[in-house]
């Protein structure tokens, strides 16, 4: 999950299962594609790029299909932010998804000052070749940015919802039951390494990778707030559900 201690959540991943095989997905979703052509093939790109690097092909299905052949059960998916929908579409075999939630309002602040920072460093003529999201960022303030999405929901609205596919309208205990392997909240993070250190058998430390240390600042003002509970609303929900993961 952007922006929720992800770099640190595939560390402990494979420590975990240090024993298992890891195999590589590319980033799989990027919702701006929705809205833009550019943002659409900026996707294609990336993923074409670290496709041929690791597998041979600029085919995701190809890349999936070859993944199939190869893994066996109890073996890693790992590398960029892959949406659990699309993994379990695209391999015959179930698949369950591990993850760490950030609280919402927070996570969306970390985005934004990652993007803007992002944004500016880069000089003018290079500005163009940048998502949506940090083309915001760098002209607006927080409440701005969270304006502009909330002006396309289909783009950014309950991110996290997205990536570990829960619907609108799906049963989201009858999801979990079917998907989750185990997950936790970043706020939380050395409980939930503990726990799966208990699964697993092994002693893991979470640690923290936080490359935006110097921008982050996250205090959020009651407007911001109000845009933050519109835009993610089923976030929220399953932030809440994910602090009991029992």
């Amino acid at each position: 999950m952007p922006k929720s201690g992800s770099k640190s959540l595939s560390r402990l991943a494979a420590e975990a299962f240090a024993d298992r095989p890891q195999h590589y997905v590319p980033d799989t979703m990027r919702r701006e594609a929705l809205i833009s052509r550019w943002q659409a093939f900026r996707l294609r790109r990336s993923q074409t790029q670290n496709l041929m690097k690791r597998y041979g092909t600029a085919s995701l299905p190809a890349a999936l299909a070859k993944i199939e052949a190869a893994a066996r059960p109890g073996d890693l998916l790992i590398g960029g932010h892959a949406d659990y929908a699309t993994m379990r579409d695209g391999l015959s075999r179930p698949v369950r998804f591990v993850t760490l939630l950030r609280e919402p309002g927070e996570r969306a602040r970390s985005d934004y000052n990652y993007a803007r920072a992002g944004y500016l460093r880069r000089r003018p003529w290079q500005r163009f070749d940048s998502h949506i999201a940090a083309k915001i960022a760098g002209r607006f303030d927080f409440e701005g940015f969270l304006s502009y999405q909330l002006q396309h929901p289909q783009a950014f609205a309950d991110l996290a919802s997205a990536y570990v596919g829960w619907t609108p309208g799906a049963d989201l205990e009858a999801h979990l039951a079917a998907s989750l392997w185990d997950w936790g909240v970043l706020e939380e993070s050395e409980a939930f390494a503990r726990r799966v250190s208990e699964r697993v058998g092994k002693p893991l430390v979470f640690g923290r990778s936080n490359t935006t240390g110097q921008v982050e600042q996250l205090d959020i003002s009651a407007a911001e707030r109000r845009l933050v509970d519109r835009l993610y609303a089923r976030d929220l929900e399953l932030y809440e559900r994910a602090r009991k993961p029992a």
